[in-house]
């Protein structure tokens, strides 16, 4: 199991009582403190229900192996002039206000060189390398990915040519993205969300929705990555540009036992993934992508997204592993609506997890450094 989801498995359980041994104690904190990620989750779908099961394996194990790490810091109140001065004038509903408010930076030049050039039948290695070595950060993330266990090289690889050509034109790609919207919000942290467990969750959707895609044989894996990096963006922005609104949301998932998306509604009159959407329009990125942020609550709103559907279901595989990015960890019922739920196999989301818990490590590790600069 990665060290990571480690750390975040144990942290949920240690506010349950824990009498010592790897017994039947363990197995009961364990079942316990699943139960209460899932309590929202509706209808025993036989998805769900395998979840869980990997979920309490995990926990349990973690326990056993006398892993720790101190309880979470509970959420701060806001301050009195941050409640101020990032709440007047936001009226519910608004979209296109509060994306303005965001002051979304441009895509930087070098993804949309790189863009143009993936538009292109086959780049050449040495083309992509020159735009890449134009981005220091993105060109230190790229060494580091190719360096590291996923590739298992024996030599280290040192220039930026041989590591494109190592990791793929649609990786490196997936990879600027993911560089430039983690660093967003480096210089302007939100308030409310936790930024460190926002891009834990991201990272790890990401590389489950890939994991699924590749298992059910997709053609182009890295764009359900970038789906599944992108899809909870729309909330980092409320947070940042509406905190009050944003805790108000975090109040009711809390207080009322709504779904997030139902507190959104109640509260903003607009959900994070209808403001997520409304953000990527403003960079011109693909329809699809726009669609699968869009709807991943609720894929069968756009039964064309094969990308929702999938990001849909790596988000509520991801939370049930504790990983949760918004403040409100329990997993929402499985749209079973969408009709494209029937041709994912058990044995496919069963692999992905194993995916999931393989590479989450190093894949945050690499995006994680690549937005800090």
């Amino acid at each position: 199991m990665s060290d990571i989801l480690s750390g975040v498995v144990v942290s949920q359980a240690m506010g349950l009582e824990m009498q010592g041994g790897c017994g039947r104690d363990v197995q009961d904190i364990a079942e316990e403190a699943v139960a209460r990620r899932f309590r929202l989750s509706g209808a025993a779908h036989p998805f769900l229900v395998l979840l869980r099961r990997r979920a309490v394996e995990a926990l349990a194990q973690s326990l056993c192996a006398g892993v720790s790490c101190e309880l979470p810091a509970p959420r701060m109140p806001l301050p009195p002039e941050v409640t101020h001065e990032a709440n007047s004038g936001v009226a519910p509903g608004d979209l296109d206000g509060l994306a303005e408010r965001a002051r979304l930076p441009a895509l930087p030049q070098v993804f949309l060189e790189l863009q143009h050039a993936m538009e292109r039948e086959e780049p050449s290695y040495d083309e992509l390398a020159a735009i890449i070595s134009k981005d220091p950060r993105l060109a230190a993330s790229l060494l580091r990915l190719v360096n590291g266990p996923l590739f298992g090289f024996r030599a280290p690889v040192e220039t930026v040519s041989r590591a494109v050509a190592a990791a793929g034109t649609r990786r490196v790609t997936s990879l600027a993205l993911g560089t430039f919207v983690l660093g967003l919000f480096r210089e302007r942290p939100p308030h409310v969300v936790n930024l460190h467990d926002f891009w834990l969750h991201s990272v790890a959707t990401a590389l489950m929705a890939r994991a699924l895609a590749t298992r059910m044989g997709r053609d182009d894996p890295e764009r359900y990555f970038v789906a599944g990096l992108l899809h909870d963006i729309g909330w980092l922005a409320i947070c940042a540009v509406w905190p009050a609104g944003a805790e108000r949301v975090l109040d009711r998932c809390r207080d009322l036992g709504e779904t997030l998306t139902e507190a959104e509604r109640a509260e903003l009159g607009m959900t994070h993934g209808e403001m997520g959407a409304a953000m990527l329009r403003r960079w011109n990125l693909p329809p699809v992508l726009v669609d699968a942020v869009q709807a991943h609550h609720a894929p069968s709103e756009a039964p064309a997204s094969d990308e929702a559907l999938l990001v849909h279901l790596a988000d509520e595989a991801v939370k049930a592993f504790g990983i949760g990015g918004t403040g409100d960890d329990c997993i929402q019922p499985l749209d079973t609506d969408a009709t494209g739920l029937r041709s994912i196999s058990a044995h496919d989301l069963d692999a992905a997890c194993e995916a999931l818990l393989e590479g989450v490590d190093e894949m945050y590790a690499v995006l994680g450094a690549g937005a800090r600069g």
